[in-house]
Formats: C-alpha cells, sequence, structure tokens
C-alpha cells in the first residue's frame, strides 16, 4: 500500500476513540481511515479517494464512517476531522444518535 498523507491531528483523534477497533493492530486500523479523512479533508472526491486506495465507493464510505464514529467517541477536538465528519455526524443527530447532537451543538 502506498503511504498516503495523514493529518496529524485526525490521526490523533482517531487514536482517541480507536477503543477496541483494530484488534492486534489498533495504530495501522486508525492510520488507514486517517489517511482516507485527510484525503477527504484535501477536498479528494469519493471516485478518486476510492481509486487512489483501491477501495470501492461502498467500502470506502463503511470505513469514513468508521473513522468519523471513532472520532465522535473519541472526543478529540480536530477541526479538520469535525470538517468532514459533520455532515455524517448530522445525519446521525437526525436519526436520533445522541451523542452525535452533542458534538454538533459543541461546534
Amino acid at each position: 500500500m502506498t503511504d498516503h498523507p495523514v493529518n496529524s491531528s485526525i490521526l490523533e483523534a482517531i487514536e482517541q476513540g480507536c477503543g477496541q477497533r483494530g484488534g492486534k493492530s489498533p495504530q495501522a486500523w486508525s492510520r488507514y481511515r486517517a489517511q482516507l479523512l485527510t484525503a477527504a479533508q484535501r477536498g479528494l472526491s469519493h471516485i478518486r479517494i476510492a481509486g487512489e486506495f483501491g477501495l470501492s465507493r461502498g467500502h470506502l464510505g463503511t470505513l469514513l464512517e468508521e473513522a468519523c464514529a471513532a472520532v465522535l467517541q473519541g472526543g478529540a477536538v480536530s477541526d479538520a476531522a469535525d470538517g468532514v465528519c459533520t455532515a455524517r455526524w448530522r445525519g446521525w443527530c437526525q436519526n436520533g444518535d445522541t451523542d452525535a447532537c452533542d458534538r454538533l451543538r459543541r461546534g
């Protein structure tokens, strides 16, 4: 796998919320998702990100959701991660996710 750039605040936010994810390699789990969020934060389209990482768009969506869930659960402040995840959290809030609603209110 090509080493894609990582925004350090995004990586830190994901690592704080990683919990038991990633099994024996939580650092790799967090880093991969941070690479994806960093690409999205840089303004790359989902089609381009999926192509660069060799993913289907559906799988990319799942990985981005996992990353945003980790950021939400970890509670770390990362303007870069928040910028990518806010729309997703808004949808979760509309579906009754109180953690997402709280995060959106804190802004």
